[in-house]
């Protein structure tokens, strides 16, 4: 998640652990969250929701300035058509396919591209020319395994806007392993089938800026925002469509199943399972009661070149109060103790206003939060009480 600030603005990133590490971001260098909004700007216009939830989610520092306030805005859907979620997608692919290249090596491996056959595509039929454009790399890379040694490792689609055309350019990057005998008879092939080849004869050097240039070349949101309103509408309902716009195979598939051992798989399952069937016992039959804006999680990120901790708020409406027959003024400002990770990142609210701009119910917000934490401090005392009085007790009985 981005949050903008008046001299820099801070990356986070899902830890492991849940927690969020952050890094700073200069304004001036491209900003994903920023591009991100922008077109969920655009897309809301069309009547297009492009957010997860209409919820809106902030911060309160805990260290550092307590109480500060930093907005995020809604979430986002989960898709790799904004950037902010692109790099959570990514960035795990290049690190696998750079750790595979280090071990496996890729020897005999190409760096080629191919286009949609008949050129380019109009936007009306986009959805039908980006069938068609899968379903001829399924048929002829079938053939090419089976005629000549190909072997395909990682495959990404990239489509395109051409605004001098008003069509689209559908075209794939792929990394393929050729055998130096039949990679001729390879070439000639996919320049019959396809259109826009590019068939370099130079071996790849760096594995990871080959899938970096793949993976972060599918939707870029710099150039996107300046598409026309139909090419955007377009390109959103690709993301819908379930369509891959990401393959891998060959030894690089096998290499990615391999790391996790049959056993991990099944308890992962089991796991799985477990926190499924634990939740259904566990959940509470009554009805929900909204007593203030939900607590989410807390995180760690770094603010001002610091790490502090930080509670993850989402916002409650107030129909959320009319539909639990709770009055928003009434509500005593409680918080849960959930534990679900925040991994969106901000949207709308990402603009150059000043790091801290505080909530109106920043207040109430950081009084309830000092109730509940001195709450919590008279039962750790009361529980001191009693352990003393019986410590005293045994001491008599012993004199």
């Amino acid at each position: 998640m981005i949050i903008a600030g008046a001299e820099s603005a801070h990356q986070f990133s899902l830890l492991p652990d849940g927690f969020i590490r952050s890094s700073a971001v200069v304004n001036d260098q491209p900003n994903p969250c920023r591009q991100a909004a922008a077109l969920a700007q655009r897309l809301e216009a069309l009547g297009i929701n492009p957010y997860q939830s209409d919820k809106e989610r902030y911060l309160v520092a805990l260290q550092d300035s307590p109480g500060e306030v930093i907005e995020l805005g809604r979430p986002l859907r989960g898709t790799r058509f904004f950037a902010s979620h692109a790099v959570r997608k990514n960035r795990p692919v290049v690190e696998d396919f750079k750790d595979f290249a280090a071990q496996d090596g890729l020897k005999d491996c190409v760096f080629w591209g191919i286009g949609l056959p008949g050129a380019k595509a109009d936007v009306a039929d986009l959805h039908d020319a980006m069938q068609e454009f899968n379903g001829r790399i399924n048929i002829e890379f079938s053939e090419l395994r089976k005629r000549f040694a190909f072997e395909l490792l990682l495959l990404v689609v990239h489509p395109r806007f051409d605004p001098v055309s008003g069509l689209f350019d559908l075209h794939a990057h792929f990394v393929a392993r050729v055998s130096p005998e039949s990679r001729e008879s390879v070439r000639r092939r996919l320049m019959t089938k396809f259109s826009k080849i590019d068939l370099p004869e130079s071996p790849i050097r760096r594995a990871a800026a080959v899938a970096t240039y793949m993976l972060w070349g599918i939707f870029r949101n710099n150039v996107m925002i300046t598409w026309p309103d139909h090419a955007l509408r377009a390109v959103w309902g690709l993301t819908q469509s379930r369509f891959r716009f990401v393959r891998s195979g060959g030894a690089f598939a096998r290499w990615k199943a391999s790391r996790r051992s049959p056993e991990e798989k099944m308890q992962q399952q089991l796991d799985k399972g477990r926190r499924e069937q634990n939740r259904a016992e566990t959940a509470d039959p009554r009805p929900v009661v909204f007593t203030g804006d939900r607590l989410l999680s807390k995180v760690i990120v770094r603010i001002r070149g610091i790490r502090i901790a930080a509670l993850l708020f989402e916002t409650t409406k107030n129909k959320d109060f009319e539909a639990s027959g709770t009055s928003p003024s009434d509500a005593e400002p409680m918080y849960s103790s959930a534990t679900i990770s925040a991994i969106q990142e901000s949207s709308d609210k990402v603009d150059d206003a000043s790091y801290s701009s505080v909530r109106p119910n920043a207040g109430r917000i950081w009084n309830g939060l000092r109730t509940r934490l001195s709450r919590f401090g008279e039962v750790v005392r009361s529980c001191g009480t009693k352990i003393g009085e019986f410590a005293r007790a045994a001491l008599r009985r012993l004199l």
